[in-house]
């Protein structure tokens, strides 16, 4: 939580640093840039996650948050400014990637669009009240001060952490992804069927042996190349692929709205206090509530009643059908809040502030839906999967977003965002594609999907 705080949140700190740093056009960089790290830290991370496990690698990411943290409070130009969160944002996309995975890894199929969906609301709804306290921190204790405060609460998670926290990583065979099983007398197990654990020749695990900083797994080192060449296969998948696109564009955009909202609504005619900033940002804490229901239950319903429709067989295109409201959702926010920012005289500061929100909400939604999605279509590459959607969006969101000032500039708030809502929309129409062609595409690909 603190890790995704510390990397976007940023934005309602912007008209302060503009000040502090004389309007150096790289201020934005500030908001950019961490976007391209956190996708390079998970394309670091994961793997060594994969052959060590993920406890290691969660608890070393919490240090680095830390460090990072403490890095960006002493700094002392703007330059060292840029790099302490890059260096920070290298574990901050442990958020989005590894958090994700153990929560998949802890409760059965049937259950994880909600889990899931669960884990992002109540991440978003975190993020959002430590933003709203953002502008209250950096206006009363100064900017230095805001990465100080959640340094220690960074701290404060690590040692919860150290006590909670425990591995879940463990070698599983093909046939438990889907139920199968030799031993069940029908052939599968069901998730009201209780294993018996053999506790003869294997004692049962300790608080003690727990706090380890490592799991019971022997590390294989020798698996992260094989990762990576993993994660290249994956990303080229259709399916996958798409995803990648249509969550790097969305979140592309919401970067380029944080980066522009706050000077926007200080300016004439909206004249905000810079106090009430983070209460714009505090919107996300209503998307949390928005989001389970409809990307998390609304999901698991979906296909529930889908599959019941078709004699018991489950597609996994069945979760993209509640995508349809957040992709339409993000078209017409792009449009709105261009407007808005362009000709503030005739519009009200809602057309920033709610459009902004919307496009966060579609953002987050897109992300648990294609979560669950490529873990359906390919349960042994779960892990890959992850990866390849957080570090391809990230890069694409850079691409998207660096620069920021100097595309406003040229295109003007209009212009700019509604090519974002071009582009946003031209995406979404491959999802009817995905949606009907999807089981082909996933016939064609599951050769290579699969351990031997």
């Amino acid at each position: 939580m603190t890790g995704n705080l510390l990397a976007s949140g940023i934005g309602v700190l912007v008209p302060q640093l503009n000040e502090v740093y004389n309007n150096d056009p790289h201020v934005d960089d500030l908001v950019t840039w961490p976007s391209f790290y956190m996708g390079l830290g998970n394309l670091i991370a994961m793997p060594i996650a994969d052959a060590i496990g993920r406890r290691p690698v969660y608890l070393a990411s919490n240090i680095i948050l830390i460090a990072g943290s403490i890095w960006c409070a002493c700094s002392g130009s703007l330059n060292s400014h840029i790099g302490g969160r890059d260096f920070m944002a290298l574990a901050a996309g442990q958020s989005e990637a590894l958090c994700v995975l153990i929560a998949e890894e802890t409760f059965f199929l049937h259950q994880r669009g909600n889990r899931i969906a669960w884990f992002c609301s109540l991440q978003t709804l975190g993020t959002a009240l430590f933003i709203i306290a953002s502008s209250y921190i950096s206006t009363d204790i100064g900017w230095r001060w805001w990465y100080g405060i959640f340094a220690i609460v960074t701290g404060l998670t690590l040692l919860l952490s150290i006590l909670f926290v425990v591995e879940t990583k463990y070698d599983r065979p093909l046939e438990s992804f889907f139920g199968d099983s030799d031993s069940a007398a029908d052939g599968k197990v069901a998730a009201s069927d209780r294993r018996h654990l053999d506790f003869v020749n294997f004692k049962a695990r300790s608080f003690w042996e727990d706090l380890k900083p490592w799991g019971a797994i022997q590390p294989r080192w020798k698996d992260i190349p094989k990762f990576w060449y993993h994660l290249g296969q994956l990303t080229l998948f259709p399916g996958v692929f798409w995803l990648v696109l249509c969550s790097g564009a969305l979140l592309g955009t919401y970067i380029l709205m944080s980066a522009v909202f706050a000077q926007v609504l200080v300016a004439p005619p909206y004249n905000f206090n810079p106090d009430y900033l983070g209460f714009v940002m505090g919107g996300q804490a209503v998307v949390a509530f928005v989001v389970q229901p409809i990307a998390g239950y609304g999901s698991d319903m979906v296909l529930t009643y889908l599959t019941k429709r078709n004699n018991g067989v489950s597609e996994p295109e069945y979760r993209l059908i509640p995508a349809i409201l957040p992709a339409a959702v993000a078209v017409v926010s792009c449009v709105i809040f261009g407007r808005s920012c362009q000709y503030p005289e005739d519009w009200a500061w809602a057309g920033v502030v709610v459009p902004m929100n919307a496009l966060f909400y579609s953002f987050v939604s897109v992300v648990v839906l294609g979560f669950v999605y490529t873990m359906d279509c390919y349960p042994q590459r779960g892990h890959v999967a992850m990866v390849a959607l957080c570090a391809g969006r990230g890069f694409i969101s850079f691409g998207i977003s660096f620069g920021t000032t100097a595309f406003v500039r040229t295109s003007g708030y209009k212009g700019a965002l509604d090519i974002c809502a071009i582009v946003l929309g031209v995406l979404a129409s491959f999802g009817f594609v995905t949606y009907f062609f999807g089981k082909s595409f996933r016939k064609f690909t599951q050769r290579w999907a699969v351990d031997e």
